[in-house]
Formats: structure tokens, sequence, C-alpha cells
């Protein structure tokens, strides 16, 4: 039955014309969902697929200087894997494959690419749209997400509503006359191909057309409305495409097709009107929560995920505490940014934490109070202030047997302050520890080893203090005033370089408190953020947007949602560059 359907749905595909012009073939638009730009789903003008947003790749400009425009970027760029999940999630229903162990739609998907779609990649979009056709037909309730009518007769009326309702919403804007008639035309095939041209039968090739439709597949920008600057302006549609993606990672709701259909997105006004109702709903959770990974260097196989501690020294840490000390995480962000309208400076200062059973010892809090969920608490502000001063970072960050000051301070001074250091000398990596008598503190140890002229630069006058302020915590996260192995005081006084100033610092709190007033770090923050929101790396025609946005963070009182409904407002989000000019 599998290689039969598969069979079938193929020549569905050829009765429809589609199969021509699948990949980086321009010169073909005949099939349904081509619309009248390029019609490949790989096509490779621009950048091809999204870029994947606030990966940790992405290059961050340090230079606060501007160049007025808007920066070039893909006008077909494709849906990536997580946009997809949630894509077919909200149109269909569909969460998991029934027939691959419900694991998630994008699990079958090439992984995430820039450039044209390979034949590899192609076929994988053919495989998960058959599976996902097949489970939505033979479910009812996963079916009245696509079919709004019961067939009756030969079913074809109601199948011309279904190719009219459901494509605008699968399209993102309304299918063109010529559109609608090509998927007319593989319903008037129906008895050609499928088994017997039964409605639903129909119905499921249908589906898996327009789930390998390049207008599906592609979230296209090909208006060319000039603004009269040498720019086009982005359609009503397009627009509305933008916004859902940007806040939501997924297809616009009901409520911005309407506004889109009745062109109110047209100004900045209209755009924040539907951006501060998007953000008060579920989704906008989603991309929030994703952002943060990606600023935390959050992802699969990376210090998040791996982090192992030795029984011997640190007896209440388990591999099992890993996911949690990652939802902990998570939750301090969601909480912060949607019940408190938290700012910048929240996540540095705040002394709420997401505490359990298994992890309240390690924050010094009585076990017995706590059961099996995570529950908000409120820690010592004099110990635990921010997001760096609990279990999740302080355990991604640190050894097998000790803390680690060099990668604790590396993402303090990289990520979070935004100070360009370049790569360490080769052979750093395996400079042993020193482990003479004298050196009876780790943060000795560390001090020694990092001390050769090609490191003592970088290590002592940027990694370091921050690292070291931050050994009041172990290994596992837990508070402590005294190494565990020899007994020796900890230190935590250091001068740190902060927006480019020596600062003394005593201890954690009182770093935390300096970089929640950064501006270094707040700018680096925003410019994250427009990174991720406009999907392309930080450039000089971004970095005025990013100026913007870091001002008023530096003024404070300025939440986090508030950045956010302002990256709907600039000229960057309503207008795309002539290809080759910025």
């Amino acid at each position: 039955m599998f290689h039969s359907r598969s069979g079938l749905l193929f020549a569905v595909a050829l009765a429809a014309g589609c199969t021509a012009g699948t990949l980086d073939d321009h010169s073909h638009s005949s099939g349904p969902g081509s619309s009248n730009g390029p019609d490949a789903p790989g096509a490779s003008a621009g950048n091809g697929n999204s870029a994947l947003p606030g990966g940790a790749s992405t290059p961050t400009s340090t230079s606060p200087d501007c160049t007025q425009g808007i920066a070039p970027t893909s006008q077909i760029p494709r849906l990536n894997n997580a946009q997809y999940d949630r894509t077919v999630r909200d149109l269909l229903g569909v969460t998991g494959l029934s027939a691959t162990g419900n694991a998630v739609p994008s699990s079958i998907l090439a992984t995430d690419q820039a450039g044209s779609l390979t034949s590899l990649g192609w076929s994988s979009y053919q495989s998960v749209a058959e599976k996902i056709a097949a489970q939505v037909m033979a479910d009812a309730s996963l079916r009245a997400n696509f079919l709004k009518c019961t067939p009756s007769g030969d079913g074809k009326a109601c199948l011309h509503e279904t190719i009219v309702k459901f494509g605008r919403r699968a399209f993102r804007r309304p299918l063109s006359d010529a559109e609608i008639a090509a998927f007319d035309a593989i319903v008037a095939k129906g008895a050609q191909i499928t088994p017997t041209g039964a409605p639903l039968e129909v119905a499921e090739a249908l589906l898996y057309m327009f789930l390998i439709s390049p207008s599906f597949l592609q979230r296209s920008e090909i208006s060319e409305t000039a603004d009269g600057s040498g720019h086009f302006a982005l359609s009503n549609h397009e627009v509305a495409s933008r916004l859902s993606y940007l806040l939501w990672g997924s297809t616009p709701d009901d409520a911005l097709n309407q506004a889109a259909d009745q062109g109110q997105l047209s100004t900045p006004e209209q755009i924040m009107v539907q951006a501060q109702r998007m953000l008060k709903l579920p989704q906008a959770h989603d991309m929030v929560s994703e952002f943060h990974r990606a600023y935390l260097l959050m992802s699969s196989n990376t210090r998040w995920d791996t982090a192992d501690r030795d029984p011997a020294l640190f007896p209440r840490f388990a591999k099992a505490l890993v996911p949690v000390l990652q939802q902990e995480t998570e939750k301090f962000f969601d909480y912060l940014v949607f019940s408190q309208g938290g700012s910048f400076a929240d996540f540095l200062t705040s002394p709420v934490a997401f505490v359990n059973a298994a992890t309240a010892p390690l924050y010094g809090l009585d076990a017995s109070k706590f059961g099996a969920e995570l529950v908000q608490t409120n820690l010592d502000p004099a110990q635990r202030p921010g997001f760096l001063t609990r279990l999740g970072f302080l355990n991604s960050y640190s050894g097998y047997n000790r803390t680690s000051p060099i990668l604790r301070g590396a993402f303090i001074t990289k990520q979070v302050l935004a100070v360009p250091i370049g790569s360490p000398p080769p052979g750093a990596e395996t400079t042993p520890l020193p482990t003479t008598a004298d050196l009876d503190t780790n943060r000795k140890q560390v001090d020694q080893q990092t001390s050769a002229s090609a490191c003592a630069t970088c290590h002592h006058n940027f990694i370091n203090p921050p690292g070291f302020a931050m050994e009041a915590f172990d290994a596992a996260g837990a508070w402590q005033t005294v190494e565990k192995t020899t007994g020796a005081p900890i230190d935590t006084n250091v001068e740190a370089v902060i927006d480019g100033s020596s600062v003394h610092i005593t201890g954690p709190a009182q770093l935390m408190a300096k970089i929640a007033a950064s501006p270094s770090a707040q700018r680096s923050y925003a410019e994250k953020w427009v990174a991720y929101a406009y999907e392309r790396a930080s450039n000089p025609t971004d970095a005025c947007t990013v100026n913007q946005l870091a001002a008023k963070l530096t003024k404070g009182g300025y939440t986090v949602l508030n950045l956010i409904a302002d990256l709907t407002q600039t000229p960057s989000f309503r207008l795309r560059a002539v290809e080759g000019t910025p």
C-alpha cells in the first residue's frame, strides 16, 4: 500500500505539471503554487533557506557605526525545520507522524541548510508530505482542519472550496486564478490518478500537492511596488508572513490573514496593533524561548546537554538533572518576559528561580519542601541574582571534577559583553593544569595555566576575571566558600574590564549588577535579537536598528516585549532592497 500510494502521488505531481522546475529550474511556472516568481523549493536567488536564526556561528558586529539603508536578504527563504513543524501544526493539527513513531515531521527532512535544495532534500519534502496527507485524511479530527465541507456527489464543489480556502492559508496569500485552475485540474483527473476517484482520495492528493508546493515551502517576497526611495514595499500578505514568522515562527492566524486581505498592514501603526495582539498569544512563547536558547548557546550536543560530574565530589548531581536544568533556565526567561514584563537587566538581577526536590539542595534549600515539578522560588539576591547564577549555566560551563573559570568567563566576555576575543593559539587547549602545592585553589591553578605571553593578554584582562568572580559556585552550581579538595578559601575579588574600563568586582552579585547596566551587554542583546528576527547576520545597515534599540534598553523601563514589538516598526521590516543595492 505504501509503494502504491507513493506511485499514486507521484502521478498526481506529473498530472499537475509540478515536477518540472522543482530543483533550481527557473524556466517553468505552470504548477499549482508556482506564483509569478522563482518557482522551485530550492531556487537559489538570495540565500535559499532562511538563515539559522540566532545561531551561535552568526557573526556579531561590535561597532555601533551604521549605514542607512535596507539590508539585502533572500526573496524566497525556505521554511526552516522548526518553522515547518509549527506551520504544519497550526494548519493541520499534526504534531507528530504516526508512521514514524510520532516523531516531529521535520525529523525526516534534511537538516537546515542555506543555498539550493538538494535532490535528497526535495525527496524528503515529498516523503513527509505523503505521510502528513495520509495521516490527516485517516483521522476525522485532523481532516476537519483541511476539509471544511463534506464532499457530496462527485465532490468537486467541496474540493474546489477547499482549494480556495485551504490554499489561502497554506500559501499565506490568496491563490491566483491560474493556481486555482491547476488544482481544479487535479480534481478533474481524480479517477485517473487515484484508485477509485473517490472525493477523499482526491482530497489526499490535493493536500499532498499543497505540501510540496513552492508557495508553501517558501516565504516568497516578490512584490515590486516601489517605495520612492529605491526599495520595494512588501505587500500586505508579505508583511503578514514576515510578522507571523518573526513573532511565532509559524503561519499567520485568521485575524492576521484578515488584516492582510483588508489592506490593514500598510503602516507601522497597523503593524504594531497586530504585533501587540500576537505577543499576547501562546505562540509567542515558542519564539522567545527559541531566541534565548540561541542566546545561551543551548541546543543538542552542546554543553547544556552533556554535563557530567564526578560523583565522589558532587554526589548531589545526577545526569538525570540535565534536562531539568535546561527546563529551569527556559522557565526563568519565559516568566520574566511574559509574566513580569521584564527587561534585559532583569535577566541579570532577578532572584526568581524554578526549583524542585532534586535541585533544591544545590540551591541550599530544603528538598522536603519541594516535589518533582519545578516551582517558582525566590533565591537569596545577594548570592543568586540572574540567569548566570542558576544551576543550568553553572553546570553547563564547568568541568567533570572542577569549575571552569575559562568557560564561564569566556561565555560572559564574548556572548554577553560582546568583547571580540579571537581563537586561542595552537596547542593552548592542551596546556596542563599546574598542580604544585602552593596552587591550592582552582583560581590559582588557572591563573598560572594561562600566564604564558600568548595567552595572558586575553585571559588575564578579559576571560579569567569574570570566571574567577563566579568561583563562588562549584562545578554542580552549589555555593562554595572553600575548595573541596584543599579547604583553601575561595577568592572572588577581581578587576574586570567592562565597557572598556577596569572595574573592581567582589563577587557574582556585583558582577551581575555591572553587566545589567553595561551598554555593551545591552547592545549585544539587541544585536542578537535583530539578527535573529531578520534572519541574517549582523551588518552595518541593521546596526542602525541595533543602535536605536540599544539606546532604549540603556534608558531603562524598556521591556523585552517592547523590543520585540519595535522590531516590526523599522523600514527594514516593511521594505526589501532591490537586488544588488542596499
